[in-house]
């Protein structure tokens, strides 16, 4: 080929691929169901041709291409939907630029092999094809799953080849110009190869509807088939267990709300939201996906340990094996990782542990915004506790403090250790303490004040503790009584004196003769004890 047509090839090809912004899935139950679709989604947003791309699935439970529908369906409650019926206000309300369908499964409606019923699934089949490029569309079709895969030998129907029969007749077309991905081969080679691996193994407890592992094999399948058909060079990559929900989350989210928009007719379904209402949330859980799903994987103390970033500043989160009920975490406010022996306790209770960096911003508002964004992350993409357990070491009980002021209904306690409750004592050295030249300058930089302005500044944990006494948040402080950083009289100890006449429950362990360092305890136990109290674990 001369080089400036293979120009023009790539050329052609770039443009159809960014052609294709928008991917709309269609199908079954199995593919209403989400999470084989959701696997997808997350493959083709890591090629750079699709990591924009609009992703909907408006698959739906019983519904054929066929228009068959056996006696007596769903109890007699109503005949199997076909998508036929609804496809027009499908492709207008959605207008997809690629179409990827799966049926079968229902088309057959469970009897033996048919040669009527079968051509009612071509003649669908090829009516879903004509329908969907005349909008300009492309469809590419997917081979029916297996059925009854576990047990085959127990259905006197035989009804898997039925869906053979389809796949058959679908991979047939190719030669007439139609794009179709067989997956039925690679499904039976991974069932077979899961079931060596543990005998116990269960593609599909009811015989049709795939579980969890059975969704990924889909996906795998699909992928491999799926790669060539849109000229897709590098290998899919699947996103992470800690990423995939929150696609799965947004899919589910735009599922329900354009189902309904689209005016389908079976009943049972869930009514969804109005799609600007789902589309504002989808965005937001997009953008919480592209977090995670960008984040680096490591160990910290035998646990999973996950580096991100969340409004412009390195975060992390420390994932315990098995989550406690709620998904409660203890928020470290800064100086992660020293004298970590409370938290990895807790990350051995089920707590996870996050961090966000906020270096030299001494819990000023400006830090309390990266605060706001982390907080809003963590609940929303990985769904923990709304009330977090807030852990200020030192100069971080300024941002433990001034957060749970602001926020008083998201904190269910505070521990704090040798904390800084008033800037005018550490760094700015105002009281009997050493105090920090260098941090006091920074401090007032970050808060934007003049000298005179910070000594008269009264919003300092000291000043501000009414909104956590009446939100009744318990707080755990431990400190040296012989600190002469951070004195106690001029931090902590009025603290106690002045949360317990506001009726706050505050607890104080002394140790005798400590200095600032080190901080927490050689045995935590007690720090264990209190945030697991506060939780109500």
């Amino acid at each position: 080929m001369k080089p400036w047509r293979l120009l023009l090839v790539l050329l052609f090809t770039t443009l159809a691929r960014a052609a294709e912004t928008r991917v709309l899935f269609l199908g079954d139950s199995i593919t209403h169901d989400g999470r084989w679709a959701a696997w997808m989604e997350s493959a083709l947003r890591n090629d750079p041709a699709y990591a924009e791309a609009d992703f909907l699935n408006v698959g739906l439970g019983s519904e054929t291409a066929s228009g068959l529908s056996e006696p007596g369906h769903a109890g007699g409650k109503f005949p199997r939907p076909c998508i036929h019926e609804r496809l027009a206000r499908v492709l207008e309300g959605c207008k997809p630029t690629l179409v990827i369908a799966c049926y079968g499964m229902n088309d057959g409606i469970y009897a033996p092999l048919d040669e009527t019923r079968l051509d009612a699934y071509r003649k669908g089949m090829a009516k879903l094809k004509e329908e969907v490029e005349k909008t300009s569309a492309r469809i590419i079709f997917v081979t029916p799953p297996l059925h009854n895969a576990d047990q085959p030998l127990s259905d006197a129907a035989r009804y898997d080849t039925v869906l053979d029969a389809q796949g058959a007749w679908l991979t047939g077309n190719r030669a007439q110009g139609w794009q179709v991905v067989d997956i039925r081969p690679d499904l039976r080679a991974a069932v077979a190869a899961a079931k060596q691996k543990e005998p116990a193994f269960i593609f599909a407890k009811d015989g049709v509807h795939p579980g969890a592992e059975g969704h990924r094999f889909m996906a795998e399948a699909v992928c491999k088939g799926l790669w060539p058909v849109l000229g897709l060079k590098d290998a899919p990559r699947f996103t992470s267990d800690e990423a995939y929900p929150l696609l799965l989350r947004r899919m589910q989210v735009l599922h329900d709300a354009y189902l309904t928009a689209t005016k389908h007719t079976r009943p049972g379904v869930p009514e969804g939201k109005p799609v600007d209402q789902a589309r504002g949330e989808a965005g937001r859980l997009l953008e919480s996906y592209r977090i995670v799903n960008g984040a680096k994987l490591s160990d910290w103390s035998g646990y999973r340990r996950l580096d991100f970033t969340v409004d412009g500043r390195a975060a992390l989160l420390v994932l315990p094996k098995e989550a406690a009920k709620g998904k409660p975490w203890i928020w470290r406010t800064e100086f992660f990782g020293h004298e970590p022996q409370g938290d990895i306790a807790l990350l051995g209770r089920g707590f996870h542990v996050a961090y966000i960096d906020m270096q030299d911003m001494y819990g000023a508002p400006v830090s309390m915004k990266h605060m706001d964004a982390f907080y809003t992350h963590l609940t929303t993409a990985h769904g923990l506790a709304k009330k977090a357990v807030l852990e200020g070491f030192s100069r971080g009980g300024l941002f433990a403090f001034n957060w749970a002021a602001l926020h008083p209904d998201q904190v269910a306690a505070m521990y704090v250790d040798a904390p800084v409750c008033d800037f005018k004592s550490w760094p700015g050295g105002k009281g009997k303490g050493t105090g920090s030249p260098t941090d006091w300058q920074k401090l007032l930089k970050a808060y934007g004040m003049t000298e005179a302005e910070a000594i008269a500044w009264n919003k300092n944990p000291v000043d501000n503790l009414a909104p956590l006494a009446k939100a009744g948040i318990p707080i755990l402080s431990i400190i040296g009584d012989a600190d002469e950083g951070v004195p106690p009289k001029e931090n902590t100890d009025l603290v106690e004196e002045r949360y317990k006449k506001l009726g706050g429950s505050i607890e104080v362990i002394r140790k005798p003769g400590g200095k600032h360092h080190p901080h927490s305890l050689p045995d935590p136990a007690p720090i264990v004890d209190f945030v697991v109290k506060a939780v109500g674990m």
